[in-house]
C-alpha cells in the first residue's frame, strides 16, 4: 500500500495573509515534527495550490484510527503551544476530517498532488466504493502518476479535548470522501483529474463531486520509529 497505516487526518485552509509566513515557519518547524513526534504518527506532507483554492493541503498518515480518537494526539490538542496559539486565529475557510484509508495504491510519495471532494448520495455508499476501488489502478496506469488513495470520512471523533481548534476564526468544514491522486510533476494531474471525473461518479453512488487544485508537496516528515 502506497500509504503509510490504515487512517489520514487531513486538512485544507486559507491563511490570513498578515501571518501567512509566521503560518508556513510553523508548519515546517514545530507542527508537523510535533505532529510526527507522536505514538501513531507516521508520516506527514503540507502542500500549497498552484493556483484556486484552498491554497494549503496537509494530511498525516497514521497507524489507525484510533491515534487520531485517543491518546497522545488528544493531549496535544488540548495543549497547544504558544506559537500554535497565535497561528490558529489566522486559519481562514478551514476543513478537517479523520478518515479511514479505504484503499491505496502506488508506492512512493509524488512530488504533486490534487484530490476530489465526494459526497454520497443516500444509500450510495456501496456503488461509490466500487467505483472508487475501480478507478485507482487506472488512475495509477497514467503517465507519471505515482499513487492514488481512497479516504472515507470516519464517525466518532470526540467532540473534546479541543482547544487547539477552539482558536480557530470558524468551526471546520468536515470531511466525506476524498481521492487523492500523486503525480511526479503537477504537469501530470489534469489527465488524472479529467479521467476521474469523466468516469461519472455522480452515476456510481455520489451526490456531489468538488475537484480541487493542483498542489506541490512543500515538506514531508516521516516518524522516527527506531
Amino acid at each position: 500500500m502506497a500509504l503509510l497505516g490504515k487512517a489520514v487526518l487531513g486538512v485544507w485552509n486559507e491563511v490570513d495573509p498578515a501571518i501567512e509566513d509566521d503560518f508556513n515557519d510553523w508548519y515546517v518547524h514545530e507542527h508537523i515534527p510535533e505532529r510526527t513526534d507522536c505514538p501513531g504518527f507516521l508520516r506527514g506532507r503540507r502542500y500549497r495550490a498552484v493556483e484556486g483554492t484552498p491554497r494549503y493541503m496537509a494530511f498525516y498518515e497514521v497507524a489507525d484510527l484510533s491515534v487520531l480518537t485517543s491518546g497522545h494526539y488528544r493531549t496535544q490538542l488540548d495543549n497547544p503551544t504558544a506559537w500554535t496559539q497565535r497561528v490558529m486565529p489566522g486559519f481562514r475557510i478551514a476543513q478537517r476530517g479523520i478518515c479511514d484509508v479505504l484503499a491505496s495504491v502506488g508506492e512512493g510519495v509524488g512530488g504533486a498532488a490534487t484530490v476530489i471532494h465526494i459526497h454520497p448520495a443516500p444509500g450510495g455508499e456501496d456503488a461509490l466504493r466500487a467505483w472508487a476501488e475501480a478507478i485507482l489502478p487506472r488512475l495509477r496506469a497514467l503517465k507519471q502518476i505515482v499513487a492514488a488513495h481512497v479516504w472515507v470520512g470516519a464517525a466518532g471523533e470526540p467532540v473534546s479535548p479541543t482547544t487547539e481548534l477552539a482558536l480557530r476564526a470558524a468551526p471546520d468544514r468536515p470531511v466525506a470522501w476524498v481521492l487523492a491522486i500523486e503525480a511526479a510533476g503537477v504537469e501530470f494531474l489534469d489527465a488524472a483529474r479529467h479521467l476521474a471525473l469523466d468516469s461519472n461518479p455522480l452515476a456510481h453512488g455520489a451526490a456531489d463531486v468538488i475537484p480541487y487544485p493542483s498542489y506541490r508537496l512543500l515538506f514531508v516528515r516521516s516518524a522516527n520509529l527506531s
